[in-house]
């Protein structure tokens, strides 16, 4: 299965209804983009809304970026995820990603997690699909599941990190390996008012104890990661500005060994977004810089889910 090198993580279809959700995937298709990741935070479930905007595009790659593990037994990821794979072929990619919370059930995410693949290969094996009959991704961050995604999945998720946890995650999965970065962004804004816009989203982030521990570990320090966000841990994380300051922020974390950047827009779903969506299409991988050179320079990996030259997670 190949995968373009540049995609979306929608987050905005928590706050849709069904009609409406289906025009905005409708409306990214008619842009240009190929890909979308969608996160399970706070509002709609994971594999129904797979099958929603798989239904409502036509050639649209979709990603759960990431299904939460601990809401579900493993049987049931399976049949879903298999079910959607095979309606739809080519066109879908499970993702998967277990908090700190796993604690509470006396086993840490690592364990907890490897024995859940398990349980879904498992599965899998008895609907005759097998283990490649669904791509999968895990959402991590922490050096136990981002090297249980090189041994076990088909490539890496991670967002809300800097280039330089990139370059990490790459030194550690190797060359081979899919990884996607879910870059934010605010487009069309000032740097104060960005900043503003990204904190509104930032700030549910901010109690999560696995992102602390998980930016405490980039270097970030506790007066950084006080409620709501040191304008240091805002800018290394959001990017924001024209569409082209955003492929360049983009282009950072192509750099540092991503194969796929996502980019997130912050903010309201307005004209203005809407408009942005349109000037970042079809290719997040390609800018052109001041002195009017295109450049593209995405990391040059192979594996089953390499880039295509076109155009919430885990933790330990």
């Amino acid at each position: 299965m190949r995968l373009p090198e540049s995609a979306l993580s929608v987050a905005e279809l928590d706050g849709l209804g069904r009609a409406d959700a289906v025009r905005f995937m409708r409306f990214l298709e008619e842009c240009g983009h190929r890909m979308v990741w969608i996160p399970e935070v706070a509002g709609r479930e994971a594999f129904t809304t797979a099958a929603l905007v798989l239904g409502a595009t036509e050639r649209m790659i979709v990603g759960n970026g990431v299904a939460r593990a601990l809401e579900r037994v493993p049987k049931s990821v399976a049949s879903a995820a298999y079910g959607l794979a095979t309606d739809h072929p080519g066109r879908y990619v499970l993702g998967l990603g277990v908090s700190g919370a796993v604690r509470e059930r006396g086993v840490g995410p690592l364990p907890f997690l490897r024995g859940y693949l398990d349980g879904v290969d498992a599965d899998l094996e008895r609907r005759g699909g097998g283990r490649e009959s669904v791509p999968r991704v895990l959402g991590a961050y922490s050096p136990g599941i981002t090297r249980l995604a090189a041994e076990r999945a088909d490539g890496l998720l991670t967002f809300l990190v800097t280039p330089e946890h990139t370059r990490w995650a790459r030194e550690t999965v190797g060359d081979e390996l899919f990884v996607s970065v879910v870059q934010w962004a605010v487009v069309g804004r000032d740097r104060a008012a960005a900043r503003e816009v990204a904190r509104a989203r930032l700030a549910y982030y901010l109690t999560l104890p696995h992102q602390i521990a998980k930016l405490t570990r980039l270097g970030f320090t506790e007066a950084d990661l006080a409620p709501p966000g040191s304008d240091r841990l805002v800018d290394a994380l959001v990017a924001c500005g024209t569409p082209d300051e955003v492929r360049r922020a983009a282009q950072r974390q192509y750099e540092a060994g991503a194969t796929q950047v996502a980019l997130s827009l912050t903010g309201p779903l307005d004209d203005a977004k809407r408009e942005a969506y349109r000037a970042l299409a079809p290719d997040a991988g390609t800018y052109v810089p001041d002195d009017g050179t295109p450049v593209h320079i995405p990391y040059d990996g192979g594996g089953l889910m390499s880039a295509d030259g076109d155009a919430d997670g885990e933790t330990d």
